[in-house]
């Protein structure tokens, strides 16, 4: 049995300079972080967009499930059990008042920056798109995490608060969609344990 590590054990931050990015569901797929290149992968500023700061609170991942059911026979005894459905879901707050950030927010189409001025348009029907998310994480001691998610949408926005004590920020909701495999999301963090 190994023992315990303490270089598993970190915080974790962004890395400098950017690392929340998104891109259209549709990317091709040369210009998406993989296993292989998770770790030395640049984004293609062309395709992928600087989401800017998350509030200190960082991200929060959660998993909601509507329980397996049981399967009982005539004597009442459980002979098999239903799968339960599972919805992941991650929640950010969004710090800056750019294009980027607040189009993914209230979709592309309800977002313009020109002649120095940004418009939101507060159309919900065309706010709901699919969108491909990364994350550039570092945990301790330098080492990367990848947080890949290829399709995921904006669900659900909270309360955004305007004042002179806070800084403007908006928690979103993004939900993960499962690909052709069953997978929501993919997580690359540099290993302590292998080479």
């Amino acid at each position: 049995m190994a023992a315990n590590n303490k270089a598993n054990v970190s915080t974790t931050r962004g890395v400098k300079g950017g690392y929340f990015l998104s891109a259209p569901a549709d990317t091709p797929a040369d210009k998406q972080p993989t296993k292989a290149t998770a770790f030395t992968w640049t984004p293609d500023a062309t395709v992928w967009e600087n989401q800017g700061y998350v509030v200190e609170d960082g991200i929060t991942e959660s998993l909601s499930s509507d329980g397996a059911e049981d399967l009982r026979d005539i004597n009442l005894d459980v002979v098999d059990t239903t799968d339960a459905s599972h919805t992941e879901t991650m929640q950010v707050g969004f710090m800056e008042m750019a294009k980027n950030a607040l189009a993914t927010q209230y979709g592309h189409a309800n977002v313009t920056d020109a002649s120095g001025t940004i418009e939101v348009k507060h159309a919900w029907s065309d706010a709901s798109e699919e969108r491909m998310f990364v994350f550039l994480l570092l945990l301790k001691n330098g080492r990367k995490w990848v947080k890949f998610i290829p399709s995921g949408k904006v669900t659900e926005l909270g309360d955004l608060t305007l004042n002179a004590t806070t800084v403007a920020q908006r928690q979103a909701t993004i939900t993960y969609l499962t690909d052709e495999d069953g997978v929501g999301c993919y997580d690359w963090i540099e290993s302590n344990e292998t080479t």
